[in-house]
């Protein structure tokens, strides 16, 4: 039978390879790019002009195909990617969104989109993701995030389409495409040209896909790579991290000045208790958050019992707030703890959460840190030897069904953080926090069962342990001797815990949708 297959960033390298590849085999292909003219190829070919960058592409997509009166997709590709080579205080503001957009909310969204088409013929869908994803990208710390969150949505989504469609991440290594050239990136700087062609590397992966594994990874150098930058990151990043110089000067605040700790989302729950527990060592802080009634209560609890504390109201949804929060912190003292706390999810069947309420969790939990994080840096806030504080979560080891896009977010900044601290060299600390479930309003609200609540840990235990792991500048936190355990056997038998996480979440939600 004719195969059905949509590859997205068709008109240059991989895709552009892959599509030549499947057409010469005969498949019927849709192909997704920006430019208004297709490639030219002989066969059933269509093809769809749609700049992922912007958000209604995938309405755009998803119309082509049904008025196409296409019944089903046997494969989509999500090869369509852009990319930024350079320090992260020289990347823009817009840069950094549309990277966001084409390679993480764009693959989501159409995912989300065609999943009908998928499930008619039991299709498949792949992630084109980069081996990037597992290694700490100085230069490309955006992309890398956007790469890892990609791997990340995909481990929780596969668990929630089993039997229904498969899902399958491929990772390869550098390739000779015209991305190098576009980056700015000259030859001097890395010499593109030696990298593997991209018809060879089409080919790779063309294989990986008719294999239809779990995920892939092109070429042995590179799958050692890969596994070097998973399991030997205490052995690695520290090495890049004495070879290179910072990205950014810091700045020295006067000695006698009072330190200084900002948290976002810091009205309620975690973010509230680390406000207490940072507020009580002496810091000055400013918080920041949503709900203006909230942080008036938190802020009058805390002058209260001696903590300076003030709050800004802002929506880090919204890119415009971040932005504002970035000058109105430029008017406050150098910050010496950055905590980057807020967060949201939406639990339940990805295909039954709203793609607007799910692109939001990515806004919040992911897009605000690093644009928050890259202002900063430009406008030179961190005071030298500070420390930024990302709270992940415990899914980047167990996997979240029934949650992929939180879980996205997360493995996201978790990837993001460990860029950020080798570009920090030894100016600033950077500490990624993996929490498990923590007694607050949030966990409550997005849980599908709270009959174990009291098990939980209390937000003011997990708070003070990340005080004390700032003060040790540790570089990772996995609070709790239960929760290190899950971590522990989501990294050597993901499987099982896969399992045992959709029979925790998936079997208990249902057809619910919690947001």
């Amino acid at each position: 039978m004719q195969k059905t297959i949509l590859i997205t960033g068709a008109t240059d390298g991989i895709g552009l390879e892959l599509a030549r590849l499947y057409a010469a085999q005969g498949a019927r292909l849709v192909l997704v790019g920006r430019q208004a003219q297709g490639p030219v190829l002989s066969g059933a070919v269509l093809y769809c002009c749609a700049d992922l960058a912007l958000a209604e592409s995938a309405e755009w997509v998803r119309q082509f195909v049904q008025q196409q009166g296409f019944e089903w997709l046997d494969v989509v590709v999500h090869n369509a990617g852009v990319g930024f080579y350079g320090r992260l205080p020289d990347q823009s503001a817009s840069s950094i969104e549309e990277l966001l957009a084409v390679n993480l909310y764009a693959p989501l969204t159409l995912t989300h989109a065609l999943l009908p088409w998928l499930q008619r013929a039991q299709g498949q869908v792949v992630f084109i993701s980069s081996v990037v994803a597992a290694l700490p990208g100085p230069d490309y710390a955006v992309y890398a995030a956007t790469k890892a969150a990609l791997a990340g949505f995909a481990r929780s989504l596969r668990v929630e389409l089993r039997g229904q469609v498969t899902v399958q991440v491929v990772y390869p290594g550098a390739t000779r495409t015209g991305m190098h050239a576009k980056m700015g990136i000259t030859r001097e700087t890395m010499d593109w040209e030696k990298f593997a062609p991209a018809t060879a590397v089409a080919q790779q992966v063309a294989r990986a896909i008719a294999r239809r594994r779990p995920s892939a990874t092109i070429g042995v150098a590179n799958g050692l790579l890969r596994f070097a930058g998973r399991y030997g990151g205490g052995v690695i990043d520290p090495l890049l991290r004495r070879r290179r110089g910072a990205d950014a000067a810091s700045v020295q605040a006067p000695a006698a000045a009072r330190p200084h700790c900002v948290i976002t989302g810091a009205a309620d729950g975690i973010g509230r208790a680390l406000a207490w527990q940072f507020g009580k060592a002496g810091y000055v802080v400013t918080g920041i958050d949503v709900d203006a009634a909230k942080a008036q209560e938190t802020a009058v609890w805390l002058r209260a019992n001696g903590v300076d504390a003030t709050f800004l109201e802002a929506d880090l949804a919204q890119a415009a707030d971040v932005r504002g929060v970035a000058l109105a912190l430029a008017e406050r003292p150098l910050i010496d703890v950055f905590i980057h706390n807020a967060g949201i999810s939406a639990v339940g069947h990805f295909a039954q959460i709203p793609m607007p309420r799910q692109s939001v969790v990515l806004d919040v939990n992911l897009r605000a840190p690093l644009l928050l994080t890259a202002d900063l840096l430009r406008l030179g806030r961190m005071n030298a030897g500070g420390t930024w504080v990302f709270l992940s979560s415990l899914s980047h080891f167990v996997g979240y069904p029934g949650a992929a896009v939180y879980a996205a977010s997360k493995d996201g900044l978790a990837s993001f953080a460990r860029s950020l601290r080798v570009a920090s060299g030894a100016q600033a600390n950077t500490l990624v926090v993996f929490p498990g479930p923590t007694r607050t309003v949030h966990a409550r609200r997005y849980s599908p069962d709270n009959a174990r609540e009291g098990t939980r840990m209390l937000p003011e235990a997990l708070a003070t342990a990340v005080w004390q792991a700032v003060e040790a500048r540790r570089v990772s936190l996995i609070p709790g001797a239960a929760n290190r355990l899950l971590a522990l056997a989501g990294w050597l038998l993901p499987g099982v815990m896969e399992r045992a996480m959709a029979r925790m979440i998936l079997a208990k939600v249902g057809e619910r949708v919690m947001v």
